[in-house]
């Protein structure tokens, strides 16, 4: 019992630890990108029909999110891009979260050998890559971001496949994205 009672007072302890560090990361983040940031979840919420949130922190990406609702949003991207791109990103993966695409692709994943022939797991990380961009593409439309810099976004950013074989890559190469990225957004 005693034990028992030392680790949840330390997960407690960590907990306060981490909200701490959180609140030290925000200040740091102009308090313009907030207020965007929020003007941004506010109006993707609506727009989804949901209740995600968005977290400012340090990611791999300019913003990831799971489908439990949670966005994380990369602070050097935050602090360095303009309104178009940041839109971009989230509503990128306000789509990924909505349609639940990681819990999509574990499924694919997680299916018994000799059941039914596993799908070319590229292909379908190709395919919720390109469904988001269309859905990104349609809400900048509808909300009124320019699609100047979201195509300057994409066309700028390094290629992180170039050199993977066609079937291989999870993004079309940055000219064909943008290419789709514009058809839709022209589209909606």
């Amino acid at each position: 019992m005693m034990a028992w009672l030392r680790s949840s007072c330390w997960i407690a302890v960590l907990s306060l630890g981490a909200i701490q560090a959180l609140d030290a990361s925000i200040q740091t983040v102009p308090v313009e990108r907030i207020k965007l940031i929020k003007e941004i979840q506010a109006r993707l919420n609506i727009s989804f029909q949901c209740e995600f949130s968005i977290s400012i922190g340090q990611t791999r990406k300019y913003a990831m999110a799971n489908s439990s609702g949670i966005i994380i949003v990369d602070r050097a991207f935050l602090e360095s891009a303009d309104r178009g791109r940041i839109f971009f990103a989230i509503a990128h993966e306000y789509a990924h979260a909505y349609l639940q695409h990681d819990v999509r692709l574990y499924e694919h994943l997680s299916m018994p050998i000799g059941q039914l022939p596993p799908k070319n797991l590229p292909e379908i990380r190709r395919r919720f890559e390109k469904e988001a961009d269309g859905i990104a593409a349609r809400k900048a439309k509808e909300m009124g971001f320019p699609i100047e810099s979201i195509l300057e976004f994409i066309l700028t950013q390094p290629d992180a496949e170039k050199g993977f074989h066609p079937d291989l890559r999870a993004y079309c190469k940055p000219r064909e994205r943008a290419d789709y990225i514009l058809a839709v957004y022209q589209s909606s």
